[in-house]
């Protein structure tokens, strides 16, 4: 499924068909972008190498992957060197945030580059990966476009736990403002979208590059969403954000997003910092309704009641609805964006 930038109107179009055409570099010769993979490491010892190997393993000719580690103190730095491939470029940084790691990583990417992917250091890539996102992305319409697909859970060991959930309604700029449905490391963008989203450097209070991503292109291009899953999603103890299936797992995740951390200030940051960094390039309409749904310009307090009133639908599920509004009515709200720093700050 793939959506354009309306709120809540997304446009139909099946370009993932179930036969691929042939894989990058093999004998059709028309496939063979030039692609960076994005992954951020921090202590990740135990599974890095096996994902890099997997990665490598599909990388087109003069493809690389970027490396920053986000100030490790186990072997992960010593595992990525052992490989000795000059396709990886590696940074050593302070521990800053995988989100703001990422987006670090985003500014060092070249202009001419036709694909940007992000990956996580733990998982698994399917054959085929690669050359999957870039047919999706080569047969969407011009402009800022990502992609994203399925994952098949593992555990620790890659034994399999089942498969990731899809989303009930298709992606949306409505959607993007409140909740991510393309996970990190299944994500892929193109030339067009990876400039939009260097252009805003990394905005101080931006936790998930993905949901960051999905908003951004969202809100100007267009959002694939591929059912098939392309990598072995690996569920253990150390995960950032986890995927496993079933009630248990999802209210857990939600008890650590929602009552560990400050959820709806991260939503509103993030909102504000995208009114911030693209305001003065949003078709007038969109930006002014977002801004009367997130924002106030007579008040620091975001107006909670019109949010939580509007006949749109944010959330993906019904729960998700009743708990997000719920936290809008409860929670005091008024986060305000910092500045953004450049990829040499970090």
């Amino acid at each position: 499924m793939v959506c354009g930038s309306d709120l809540n109107q997304p446009r139909h179009v099946n370009i993932c068909p179930p036969v691929l055409t042939p894989l990058i570099g093999e004998s059709s010769g028309s496939l063979k972008p030039r692609v960076v993979v994005l992954m951020s490491t921090y202590n990740g010892a135990r599974f890095v190498k096996s994902q890099l190997e997997s990665i490598l393993a599909q990388l087109p000719v003069g493809g690389r992957v970027f490396i920053r580690d986000d100030g490790s103190s186990d072997q992960t730095v010593r595992e990525v060197e052992s490989l000795n491939d000059p396709r990886i470029q590696h940074w050593l940084g302070p521990n800053i945030g995988f989100g703001a790691s990422f987006l670090a990583l985003l500014q060092r990417v070249p202009d001419e580059v036709d694909m940007v992917m992000f990956s996580d250091q733990d998982d698994i890539w399917l054959h085929g990966k690669i050359a999957r996102a870039w047919q999706a992305l080569s047969e969407a319409p011009s402009g800022p476009t990502l992609y994203g697909c399925a994952q098949a859970l593992v555990d620790e060991d890659l034994r399999p736990l089942g498969r990731s959930k899809p989303p009930s309604n298709p992606p949306s700029l409505a959607n993007a403002l409140t909740e991510n449905i393309i996970v990190g490391c299944t994500a892929a963008m193109n030339r067009s979208a990876a400039s939009l989203l260097k252009s805003a450097g990394v905005p101080a209070g931006i936790k998930f590059h993905d949901w960051w991503t999905y908003l951004v292109v969202s809100t100007f291009g267009a959002v694939i969403y591929d059912d098939q899953p392309m990598l072995l999603y690996r569920q253990h103890g150390h995960n950032v954000v986890g995927r496993h299936p079933g009630v248990r797992a999802t209210l857990q995740r939600a008890f650590k997003l929602i009552v560990r951390g400050d959820w709806i200030g991260d939503l509103l940051a993030q909102v504000h910092s995208l009114l911030l960094c693209f305001g003065e390039r949003m078709d007038p309409q969109k930006r002014e309704w977002i801004m009367r749904h997130f924002s106030s310009r007579s008040s620091t307090v975001t107006p909670r009641w019109r949010f939580v009133l509007c006949v749109h639908r944010w959330h993906q599920t019904l729960l998700g609805e009743t708990v997000l509004r719920g936290l809008i009515v409860l929670e005091k709200l008024g986060a305000r964006p910092r500045r953004s720093k450049s990829a040499d700050e970090y």
